[in-house]
């Protein structure tokens, strides 16, 4: 999720005097029982000018003063003529609940369409929901500029806001006055009736706060996300730079979630309650890490969102480099190549213009922001490694880059432009603009290549290829460092491919499986791929299954892959091959051996890049992926 969960808000640009605010002050009162929120605002003025402010549709300004003397309350939100260095000052209340269970969606973590709901099952007050007179440029977008706030206490709760908590004593005890280090582009509140544990982390850089706050149900779990949180920041402090915030906190939210904010992340009750299974690579590290990369560098919005790409880069894959290896980085890549290349509808743009607030440009989805954004960091990482990585992830020339863009733009706006500058800056031998192929090629332009014979890279990318010496065949980028579609018969089959070009479902009539965890095959397209659910739909295809490759064989209550049988009461498995007789299509099956492993069903969209997923209960034993022969023939 985008760091700052800002939704996209069109505004008319009005011709009003350019302003700048330099700080931003908040006294609030919230009631769960009504949802209503009364504040008044203080905002600092710099340079003096025309301040224009937005609100959300759910609340109301009732004075506004600019030193004291007051001004007519504009329907515009505008406040006009305001001399240099002056004090405005805005009262207002708000109502604010929101339909939270419409945005819950099965098997899906983030819910997407709260943005400032209070209630009694909690308080969510997005950064990007305009809950507060919100100053913004004439292009609608907020000003940077420093903030605090002052919350008035509600008995029993605790609640969490942007910046550094301005309270001193026992970190685990509530805390009402929060304010920001640095510029800013808004302030979250959030919070609930949780219970507060905490622990001081010692990195290079000094110590910071990491605290824990759960409902009582999931209090068990603080100590996962303490061990995490503390295991994160010494991974990464060392490699980008000091923590950007005197706390970290991970706040149980009571909605589907997984949005970060200045100094503390918020995560929904089944991810929580998940731990520390839901501790891997691309959860608690990719929302600790936008407090460099969206809450600390901050993303200019004419030039797209380069900060899912960077965050997604460092966590989802670079952790898995940095813990495991290059084993794990190769799996990955390839995972991702996979991904697209089953379904290249998914690259739908240039990366560069993910996430523009330019209203003439057109952002890619998901994929582009987020998989292929973090594998055009993987290739910047082998440029400038020279092609032959450190055997030590954290030796890479890359993370010296990332120090820099850290320090040197921390409260500023930047884009893909300054990022190419620091990448360049790392090596002085080289003459200016010699990133600008690189950069153009996979920032600017919408590029897809396929994997060909011909398939060449223009420097300073280099493409590895394997020849045979008899002149037979050749492999293409066997290590996957180059992004690419895989010819069909070269990808891994796996779920997403079969639910992705369309599937015929059959399912077992006497299957054990209550509804809901077939719920999420409702909205699967119909097509010619295959999905059969129970040993007698699997049996009903066994010889067409037996001719493919890397085929399974079910026998007596246990299943057999790859050469292993598995026969736990306990034991299921998803698993996915290239149908035999249609090129280009792809058969999934999924069994259990008992009635426990029935309830796996609701989880198997998930494991996209997976050809091969075996549970003993709820615990996963093995996932896998079958690579097929990527030599191209050149004989003829």
């Amino acid at each position: 999720m985008y760091a700052s969960h800002m939704q996209c808000i069109a505004l008319i640009a009005i011709g009003i005097t350019s302003l700048n605010t330099t700080r931003q002050h908040l006294d609030i009162s919230l009631d769960p029982a009504t949802g209503q929120v009364e504040g008044s605002t203080t905002i600092q003025v710099g340079q003096g000018g025309d301040l224009q402010y937005e609100l959300n549709a759910a609340a109301r300004v009732h004075s506004v003063s600019v030193n004291g003397e007051p001004r007519a309350v504009s329907s515009s939100g505008l406040v006009a003529d305001i001399p240099q260095g002056s004090s405005v000052q805005v009262m207002w209340s708000g109502t604010h609940r929101e339909d939270v269970e419409a945005g819950e969606k099965v098997g899906q973590i983030h819910n997407f369409s709260v943005n400032a709901h209070v209630g009694a099952e909690g308080v969510f007050l997005s950064d990007g929901s305009n809950w507060y007179p919100q100053p913004v440029d004439q292009q609608g977008v907020p000003l940077l500029r420093e903030m605090s706030i002052a919350i008035e206490p509600i008995d029993g709760w605790t609640l969490v806001a942007s910046g550094d908590p301005q309270c001193d004593g026992d970190m685990t005890s509530a805390c009402w006055s929060y304010s920001t280090p640095r510029p800013v582009d808004g302030i979250a509140v959030v919070g609930n009736q949780h219970i507060i544990t905490g622990r001081r982390v010692k990195t290079d850089f000094g110590t910071v706060e990491v605290t824990v706050h759960l409902r009582p149900e999931h209090s068990d779990k603080s100590d996962d996300y303490l061990d995490a949180a503390s295991d994160y920041l010494k991974l990464y402090t060392p490699l980008i730079g000091p923590y950007p915030y005197r706390r970290f906190s991970i706040v149980e939210n009571f909605f589907s979630s997984g949005f970060a904010f200045p100094g503390f992340t918020v995560l929904g009750p089944r991810v929580v309650g998940m731990a520390p299974r839901s501790l891997k690579p691309g959860y608690l590290d990719h929302e600790l890490l936008h407090a460099w990369w969206g809450n600390g560098v901050y993303v200019d919005p004419n030039d797209g969102n380069w900060c899912e790409a960077l965050t997604s880069y460092c966590t989802n894959y670079g952790r898995r480099v940095l813990e495991n290896g290059e084993e794990a980085a190769r799996t990955y890549r390839r995972g991702l190549l996979n991904k697209v290349s089953l379904d290249p509808s998914l690259d739908d743009g240039p990366v560069g213009n993910f996430g523009s607030a330019n209203p003439s440009v057109v952002g890619p989805d998901r994929f582009v922001g987020y998989d292929k954004g973090a594998f055009v960091f993987m290739m910047l990482e082998d440029i400038l490694d020279r092609g032959t990585g450190p055997q030590d992830h954290a030796d890479s020339a890359i993370w010296p880059v990332l120090q820099a863009l850290a320090r040197d733009h921390s409260g500023e706006r930047i884009s893909w432009t300054e990022i190419q500058a620091a990448a360049e800056a790392s090596d002085p031998s080289q003459s200016a603009g010699w990133l600008d192929p690189f950069f153009d090629r996979w920032v600017r332009l919408h590029y897809v290549p396929m994997t060909t014979a011909s398939l060449h890279a223009s420097p300073p990318q280099e493409l590895n290829v394997i020849r045979d010496t008899a002149g037979g065949w050749i492999e293409v980028d066997p290590e996957c460092r180059f992004y690419r579609l895989l010819p069909r018969d070269q990808t891994s089959p796996t779920i997403s491919g079969t639910i992705g070009g369309g599937v015929t479902i059959t399912v077992d009539s006497s299957m054990p499986a209550a509804s809901e965890v077939t719920a999420w095959m409702a909205d699967v397209e119909a097509g010619d791929n295959v999905l059969l659910i129970g040993p007698e739909s699997i049996a009903a295809h066994a010889e067409h299954i037996a001719r493919a490759a890397d085929t399974i064989v079910l026998d007596n209550e246990s299943f057999t892959i790859d050469g292993t049988r598995w026969a736990g009461k306990d034991q299921s498995i998803l698993h996915t091959m290239h149908d035999p007789d249609h090129a280009g299509r792809y058969i999934t099956v999924f069994h259990s051996n008992g009635e426990t492993g029935w309830d796996r069903l609701r989880y198997i969209w998930y494991y996209g890049k997976d050809t091969t997923v075996i549970w003993d209960g709820d615990e996963t034993v093995l996932r896998r992926a079958h690579e097929p022969d990527a030599r191209i023939r050149t004989d003829g």
